[in-house]
């Protein structure tokens, strides 16, 4: 994971979010995503990754709402952006 040198920030992870969504991705996702989710538990993420907003709270913090594949080969499957579209709106 690369990142700055300056401040990093919690990153809230649901279990239950990794539960349902790392199943349905292919073994190379989970490879893939598995070290970023373990970086992120132990070492938060850094400042360059979050954007500010009008609303933002003086510690800011990265809430994970979805794992998965950007474009999945089957047309079936939900990105993961589709997954986050989803949870975010129900």
């Amino acid at each position: 994971m690369s990142a700055g040198a300056g401040p990093r920030f919690e990153v809230r992870v649901d279990s239950r979010v990794l539960a349902e969504d790392l199943p349905r991705c292919t073994k190379a996702g989970r490879a893939a995503i598995e070290p970023v989710i373990d970086g992120l538990h132990r070492d938060g993420a850094p400042c360059e990754w979050l954007r500010r907003c009008d609303e933002e709270a003086y510690k800011p913090a990265l809430v994970l709402i979805g794992v998965g594949e950007r474009h999945p080969d089957q047309p079936w499957r939900p990105s993961v952006y589709e997954i986050a579209h989803r949870r975010l709106n129900s």
